[in-house]
């Protein structure tokens, strides 16, 4: 509630600061009456939260009302930054003066912000919808009975659901077949606030028909457990073929270990701790390989402990846009790529979907494909 109370005052001071910054720039090029502009700005304001609750409320189909206010959520992060850079200039030129005449024009500044922003949103909904295959090389020092080599194909934070659907679904398992796989790891947020929605539209059935040489597993992340249905996210996965591990072990030809762990949300939402490592990998032969799949790159250190040799995580999006990638840097030692602590490896993926703003900018969507030498 906490949290819910300061996104709502922040999301309406900064909509209050640009709705003002683009008013009197219109200003300058139409005449445009005060109430016919702040009725449409207060209605696209409200869209991301009128969707979510109309969702919920099963009262009409939201679909377009998702889409402006994922759009907007965008349009509102980046218009700050931008109209702030200008209001912090012009303050910095009342002082010093070095503003050419030109750039001290409103109409000027207005159009400045417009057509950056507008290059913004243009390239990041591009970028979001081109993934790119990351790919990494790498060995793990032990002996995998009858297996010298193993391809894994991580997939993460897809976010099935209103923004990511079919089509973009086909053409991750499209992807997927083409990699030829001998396993697939899905490390969290398959199913982005609706596991109902993505459940009656069928979205992840294309992913039933991707064959591997040993299956594909998948971890729960915080918004399978934020949508409130994680047994229906369990059941839909399970369906399309995939083998869903909440803090549990399975072993490929008795010779590697898959450790899935619950993702950390499960203590806020499923009202439920999730087990320690230590518990979930007893009695495990720590002489053969040992993956595990865990959705926030936030528990490293106890997996380094525990004898983990790779861990494949997701979650952070890399901050999905510009500048937020400095915020995930902070917070996590690891927040996208590869990291190796004596025995232990870590492989962070920014994702393949995006949550909210369909938008991603300062990094690229990503399919990661990871090839293990045992020796």
């Amino acid at each position: 509630m906490g949290f819910l109370l300061t996104f709502l005052v922040v999301y309406g001071l900064a909509n209050l600061y640009i709705g003002n910054r683009f008013f009197y720039w219109l200003r300058t090029l139409v005449s445009v009456p005060p109430i016919f502009y702040w009725v449409i700005f207060i209605l696209v304001v409200t869209a991301p939260i009128l969707s979510r609750i109309l969702a919920r409320s099963g009262i009409a189909k939201t679909e377009s009302l998702f889409i402006i206010g994922d759009w907007w959520l965008a349009i509102t992060y980046w218009s700050v930054l931008l109209w702030f850079i200008v209001d912090i200039t012009k303050v910095a030129d009342k002082r010093l003066n070095f503003l050419p005449a030109i750039a001290k024009d409103m109409t000027n500044q207005g159009y400045i912000v417009f057509f950056i922003l507008l290059g913004m949103l243009a390239y990041g909904a591009w970028n979001a919808l081109n993934p790119v295959i990351t790919r990494y090389d790498l060995s793990i020092n032990k002996k995998a009975e009858g297996i010298d080599h193993l391809k894994i194909v991580l997939v993460s934070d897809i976010h099935m659901g209103r923004v990511v659907g079919i089509d973009r679904v086909e053409r991750l398992a499209k992807s997927l077949h083409e990699l030829n796989p001998d396993i697939i790891l899905y490390a969290g947020d398959q199913i982005d606030d609706d596991a109902t929605y993505v459940a009656n539209n069928k979205i992840a059935e294309p992913l039933r028909n991707v064959k591997t040489r040993f299956g594909s597993y998948a971890v729960l992340g915080n918004h399978e457990y934020i949508s409130g249905q994680p047994a229906l996210a369990v059941s839909l996965l399970k369906n399309n073929g995939i083998t869903v591990l909440q803090d549990q072990r399975t072993t490929i030809s008795d010779a590697i270990y898959i450790v899935g762990r619950d993702d950390l949300s499960a203590v806020r939402y499923a009202d439920r701790g999730t087990g320690t490592l230590a518990d979930i990998m007893k009695d495990i032969d720590k002489k053969k390989p040992i993956i595990l799949i865990d959705h926030q790159p936030s528990r490293i250190n106890e997996a380094a402990q525990q004898g983990v040799d790779l861990q494949v995580s997701g979650h952070t999006h890399k901050g999905q846009f510009f500048p937020n990638n400095l915020i995930t840097q902070a917070i996590y030692e690891q927040d996208w790529g590869y990291l190796k602590k004596a025995g232990y490896q870590l492989i962070v993926s920014c994702g393949y979907g995006t949550w909210g703003p369909p938008i991603r900018l300062g990094n690229q969507p990503e399919i990661v494909e990871i090839n293990i030498k045992f020796e």
